[in-house]
């Protein structure tokens, strides 16, 4: 259960990292849109993958919800 978060927190700081880096592509030189689009394209496929993760742990029981509003 433990080794499951920390896999979700270090992939939510890639996430982070890759916004930013696709920031910096941005500013750094707007006519490299490849970039731009690669940082965000990878960016969208780790939320995903994070998503997917989420719910595979929630379906098979590794992550429980703490049951907020209960």
């Amino acid at each position: 259960m433990l080794l499951v978060k920390l896999i979700i927190i270090i992939l939510l700081i890639f996430i982070v990292v890759s916004l930013f880096l696709a920031l910096y592509y941005l500013v750094k030189s707007p006519d490299n849109a490849e970039k731009v689009v690669k940082s965000l394209a990878i960016r969208v496929g780790l939320s995903l993958f994070v998503l997917l993760i989420i719910f595979l742990g929630s379906v098979v029981g590794i992550i429980e919800p703490h049951g907020f509003g209960q």
